[in-house]
This record gives structure tokens, C-alpha cells and sequence, in this order.
């Protein structure tokens, strides 16, 4: 009997080991215990998986964003704060690196212009759980084809709360007579910095 462990740390991989155990194929069955598997799965895990654990079984990874663009942590932010049409979720091989996994297959889906980086997590939840179902008899079955990935950027949480101080930005738009920082809702621009003094 060829085991399956399904790691996650959110809801949605609940959501999928509920899925797999009512869809699990003959000769194969789901584990609790990751050490025992043949097969990992990742569905937004946030353990780094060990060289000694990948070189001995199967491990794959849905991953919240466009790889290799989209390598690592906050891929829903980044997305917007670097102005993307789109976002996605891609499912790729494990490797030792962080997301640097041949890939097997991106699913896109636009990003609107009002979207928050919550709007485009919950787009992603959706994609991914998707593609779970669409792929995991290939996953277990292992006909699949992957193509490798090409130089990309990785994204790691510390960027993302050091891009969260908007001290400088506001700073660098403070200037009397000069318009200063805003964001834009609902077509009204909201201005931001306006009370900002030097002591």
C-alpha cells in the first residue's frame, strides 16, 4: 500500500485531505505520519521540508503565486505592490531551495483593480483547490511532466514587514505646496502624510 500525507497548516488543506480520503484510488491510502509516506503533499505547509526527507519519496507543493516570479512568502501582496494583472498558483516538485522546484503546472486568474491582498489569497484558496482535485490521481499515479523553472525572485517574510513602514515614502512626498501621498477609493483620492511634521 503506497501512503500519502497531505501537510498543511491552513483550512484549505483540511479541505483537501477531506477531498482525497473520499477519492483515494486502490493501493494507495492516507497517513497521518509524514516520516512513514511515499508521497507529500504540500498545501501551504509552512515547515521547511529536509534534503534527507525529499531524496526519499515524492513531494510535491501548491505554492499561492506565479512561479519563479513568485518565489516565497506574502505572494498575494507582492503581486499588488508590484502592480500584476494577475496572480496564480502553481503546483512544482520539491526541492531543497524555497519554491525552486521543477514546475508542472500555473493556474492564473486575474487580479481587479480593487482587490486587496485578502481578495487574492481567497482567489488563490480557490484555485488551489482546485488544481488539488484536477491533479492528485496524476500526483499519485506520477504521470506527469514538469519543465524547470528559469532565474526568478524570492520573496521572504521580513521584506514584507519591512515594506509595511511607510515612514520614508511619506517623507519623500512631504513637501509644502506639492501634493503629497494618497491611495485612491471609490475614485477618491485619500491623502495620507498631511499632518506629518518634523521634530
Amino acid at each position: 500500500m503506497v501512503k500519502v500525507h497531505i501537510a498543511s497548516s491552513r483550512e484549505i488543506g483540511t479541505k483537501c485531505k477531506n477531498w482525497a480520503s473520499n477519492n483515494m484510488p486502490s493501493g494507495f491510502e492516507l497517513t497521518e505520519n509524514m516520516s512513514e509516506s511515499d508521497i507529500f503533499i504540500s498545501v501551504l505547509y509552512d515547515k521547511i521540508i529536509k534534503q534527507d526527507f525529499i531524496e526519499n519519496r515524492k513531494c510535491y507543493n501548491f505554492h499561492p503565486g506565479i512561479l519563479p516570479e513568485y518565489r516565497g512568502a506574502g505572494c498575494s501582496s507582492w503581486a499588488i505592490i508590484n502592480g500584476e494583472k494577475e496572480s496564480g498558483v502553481t503546483l512544482h516538485y520539491i526541492d531543497s531551495g524555497i519554491d525552486t522546484g521543477d514546475i508542472i503546472c500555473i493556474d492564473t486568474f486575474p487580479i481587479e483593480d480593487l482587490d486587496t491582498a485578502y481578495d487574492v489569497n481567497e482567489k488563490a484558496l480557490d484555485i488551489m483547490y482546485n488544481s488539488f482535485i484536477r491533479n492528485f490521481i496524476y500526483l499519485l499515479e506520477g504521470s506527469i511532466m514538469s519543465v524547470r523553472q528559469g532565474t526568478g525572485k524570492t520573496y521572504y517574510r521580513k521584506d514584507l514587514d519591512k515594506a509595511k513602514d511607510l515612514t520614508r515614502f511619506i517623507r519623500a512626498f512631504t513637501f509644502p505646496g506639492k501634493e503629497g501621498a494618497y491611495y485612491i477609493k471609490n475614485n477618491v483620492k485619500n491623502y495620507i502624510g498631511e499632518n506629518y511634521e518634523k521634530n
